[in-house]
C-alpha cells in the first residue's frame, strides 16, 4: 500500500478529528448518550439481526450491558481529557455489540480514528447491525476496513519517520487486541513497540462450590456461565470444582436443569444452546471430547450435529486427583471435578496452566484456601487480588462485570497492556488505559513545553514486511532452530489469519510446540500394527506432496485411518488416534497446529526423521 493510499484513507477523520487537543467531556457524553437511544430506538431490529448469530439470553444481556456502558461513561469521566491518535481494535467473536461498544467506539470518543475488521464469522451481519445504529454519521472516525488482514496490518503497524531528524512515530497509538495469547504475541512484535498494545486472552475462570454452598445457587451460576453463549466467552469456567460431601446433590440437580436445556436454532427465542459460531471449532470440541470419553456424564453421550454445527449439552465428571482442567472448552461441555480436600484444590491453583491464565474465581460457600489466595503469590506473583474472586456470585450476574470497571486477571495469558517494550499482566480497561500510557504522559509533556504535536507534512511513511514478521521462509528455517534465533514463530497459517486465526509452531522452551530433537523411540516401539500402517501412508503422501495439489493433501491426510465399512464414529476415533500418534511423534504432545496445514507447509526436511518408522 503506497503512502498516498493511506492518506487519503485517513482523510477526513484527520481534518475532523485532531489529535492531541483538548476534549470536551460534554460532548463525548453526548455522542455516547445518542449512540444508546439509537439502540433503544431500534431493539427489536438490532435483536433480529443478532439472532443469526447467538441466542435471544445473549443478545438482551449483551445490549443492556452496552446500554450501561454508554449511559454511564460518566463514571470514567476522568479519563476523557486529550484525544490521542488512531486506534486499531481487533474483535472477538462473541458478544459482538459490546464488544464493538467496549473496543471501538468508546475509544473513538478519545482518538483521532479507530480502525477495525469486522471479525470473519461476524461477515453476515456486522454491516447491518452498525448501519442500523448510524455509526457512519455518529462517529465518522471509525472506519471498517475491507482489506485483507496483511494490507490491514501493513497500513496499521507501519511508521511515520520525521524527514529532518529521522524519528519514528507509529502510525498506530494504541492497539486493542482480543485473541489468544500466542496470537497477541504475534501482533505485538508487528507494531511498534512505542504503541500501546491492549491484550485481553484467554483466562481461567474456576466455579469453587464448597461444602456449604447452596447448591441451587451454585447450580443456577453454573447454568449462567456455561451455557451463556454455548460456552463461547472468556468467562465461561474451565471446570467446576465441586466438593465431595455435596458432589452427588449438585450434580442430580445439574442434570435435572439441563434436561430443560432447549437447544436449536437461535430464531428460537427459547432455545438457549445453539451453532458453534465458527464450525471449524467442531473438530477441536470433537477431540476434546475424545480425549476425555471415559469421563462423560451417563446422561449426557456429547453428541455433535455436525450439520447443523451444535454440540448438545454435555457434562464431563472428572476426579481432580486426576488431574484439572486448564483447557478452554468454548463449548456447552460442564466440566464437573470433584475434590476431596484443600490440598487438591491447591494442586490445581498452583499449577502452572492455571498460572498463567489466572483470572476470576467464583466460590459458592465458604473456603479457606481461596481467601488464602487473596493477595499471595501463586509462583512468583500475586494472581488474585479482592476483586478478582466472587463470593456467591459470577460474571454474567448483573454488575459483576461493566464497561465502565477493568476486566480481566493477571495471568500473562488473561490480559496485559504493553508499552515501550515492557508487558504487564493485569485486567484492562480501554479508556483507563488509554488515558494513563498514552494521553496523561502527553498531557504532562505539553505542561512542561516537552511536547510537539507533529505536522504530517514533514513525515515519510514506512511500511513494514509483514509477511516477513509473520512467516519466515523455508529456506531459513533449519539455520534458525539451529542457532536459537527465533523467539517467536515459525509457521503461520496466513489464509487461517483471514478468518481470525493462526496455526503455528513455536520454538521458546515455555511455549507449547517444538519439535523433537530426536525420534520418539519409545512411543514407536508400543504402536500396533494398524498405526504403523498409517504412519507408512502418510510417509507416502508427503513423499508426493510436491506433486499433490492442497485440497487433494488435505482430503488424503484424513482419509488415512478411515475404513469404508466401519461406522463414522468408529472412523473419528481412528482418525484421533492417528493425529495422536503423528503429534507424540513430532512434539511428544497429544495435539499440536492444523495439522494437515502443518504438513502441507513445514520443511520436511526438519520433521522426516521424526516420522520415519521401520
Amino acid at each position: 500500500m503506497s503512502k498516498k493510499q493511506i492518506t487519503e484513507q485517513k482523510g477526513s477523520a484527520i481534518k475532523s478529528f485532531h489529535p492531541y487537543t483538548t476534549l470536551d467531556f460534554k460532548n463525548v457524553e453526548l455522542l455516547a448518550k445518542k449512540l444508546g437511544n439509537y439502540i433503544e430506538s431500534n431493539l427489536e431490529k438490532i435483536v433480529n439481526i443478532l439472532l443469526t448469530y447467538e441466542s435471544y439470553e445473549v443478545a438482551r444481556d449483551e445490549i443492556q450491558r452496552t446500554l450501561d456502558l454508554l449511559y454511564n461513561i460518566r463514571e470514567n469521566k476522568a479519563y476523557f481529557q486529550l484525544r490521542v491518535g488512531a486506534v486499531t481494535s481487533f474483535l472477538p467473536r462473541n458478544q459482538p455489540l459490546y464488544a464493538f461498544a467496549c473496543f471501538v467506539v468508546i475509544p473513538s470518543l478519545m482518538s483521532n480514528e479507530v480502525h477495525f475488521r469486522i471479525p470473519h464469522s461476524m461477515r453476515h451481519f456486522f454491516s447491518k447491525l452498525i448501519k442500523i445504529i448510524n455509526i457512519k454519521n455518529l462517529f465518522p472516525n471509525i472506519f471498517v476496513s475491507h482489506k485483507t488482514r496483511l494490507e490491514f496490518l501493513r497500513a496499521r503497524s507501519a511508521l511515520y519517520i520525521d524527514k529532518k531528524n529521522e524519528k519514528t512515530k507509529p502510525v498506530t497509538d494504541v492497539v486493542i487486541f482480543t485473541g489468544t495469547p500466542t496470537h497477541a504475541d504475534q501482533l505485538r512484535s508487528i507494531f511498534d513497540k512505542q504503541t500501546l498494545f491492549i491484550s485481553n486472552g484467554s483466562g481461567h475462570n474456576p466455579v469453587v462450590i464448597s461444602s456449604d454452598a447452596n447448591i441451587g445457587d451454585a447450580v443456577e451460576a453454573v447454568m449462567q456461565l456455561q451455557f451463556y453463549n454455548q460456552g463461547q466467552d472468556c468467562a465461561a469456567p474451565n471446570a467446576i470444582l465441586v466438593h465431595k460431601d455435596i458432589f452427588n446433590g449438585f450434580l442430580d440437580t445439574l442434570r435435572e436443569k439441563m434436561k430443560n436445556l432447549k437447544v436449536g436454532n437461535y430464531h428460537d427465542r427459547s432455545c438457549r444452546v445453539g451453532p458453534i459460531s465458527d464450525p471449524e471449532d467442531l473438530v477441536r470440541i470433537q477431540s476434546f471430547l475424545i480425549e476425555n470419553r471415559e469421563w462423560i456424564d451417563q446422561t449426557t453421550p456429547g453428541t455433535i450435529k455436525a450439520k447443523k454445527a451444535i454440540v448438545e449439552p454435555t457434562i464431563v465428571c472428572k476426579p481432580l486427583s486426576k488431574d484439572g482442567n486448564y483447557s478452554e472448552i468454548f463449548a456447552p461441555i460442564v466440566f464437573v471435578q470433584k475434590y476431596t480436600s484443600d490440598n487438591e484444590l491447591k494442586k490445581y491453583f498452583d499449577n502452572v496452566h492455571y498460572i498463567k491464565n489466572a483470572m476470576y474465581i467464583s466460590i459458592y460457600g465458604k473456603s479457606k484456601y481461596i481467601n488464602s489466595l487473596i493477595n499471595k503469590p501463586l509462583g512468583k506473583k500475586i494472581m488474585h487480588t479482592q476483586s478478582t474472586i466472587l463470593h456467591n456470585t459470577h460474571l454474567h450476574a448483573p454488575g459483576v462485570e461493566r464497561g465502565v470497571h477493568e476486566y480481566g486477571g493477571y495471568g500473562y495469558g488473561a490480559s496485559s497492556i504493553s508499552i515501550n517494550g515492557k508487558i504487564k499482566a493485569m485486567p484492562t480497561l480501554p479508556q483507563r488505559d488509554i488515558f494513563k500510557f498514552v494521553a496523561k504522559p502527553i498531557i504532562k509533556k505539553m505542561k512542561s513545553g516537552l511536547f510537539k504535536n507533529p505536522n504530517i507534512k514533514n513525515l515519510k511513511l514506512k511500511i513494514k514486511d509483514v509477511e516477513k514478521l509473520l512467516k519466515l521462509q523455508r529456506k531459513n528455517i533449519s539455520h534458525e532452530i539451529s542457532t536459537h534465533k527465533i523467539h517467536d514463530l515459525i509457521y503461520v497459517d496466513l489464509d487461517m489469519l483471514e478468518k481470525g486465526k493462526n496455526r503455528f509452531i513455536e520454538l521458546e522452551e515455555k511455549k507449547f510446540y517444538r519439535p523433537l530433537k530426536e525420534r520418539n523411540d519409545n512411543y514407536i516401539a508400543q504402536l500396533k500394527s494398524e498405526n504403523i500402517r498409517w504412519l507408512h501412508l502418510l510417509s507416502q503422501l508427503l513423499n508426493k506432496r510436491s506433486t499433490t495439489k492442497m485440497e487433494q493433501f488435505k482430503a488424503s491426510l484424513y482419509n488415512i485411518a478411515k475404513h469404508p465399512d466401519t461406522s463414522d464414529n468408529k472412523n473419528k476415533e481412528s482418525q484421533f488416534n492417528f493425529f495422536r500418534d503423528v503429534y507424540q511423534l513430532l512434539f511428544a504432545k497429544n495435539f499440536g497446529p492444523k495439522l494437515w496445514q502443518f504438513l502441507w507447509e513445514v520443511d520436511l526436511k526438519l520433521i522426516s526423521k521424526l516420522l520415519k518408522i521401520k
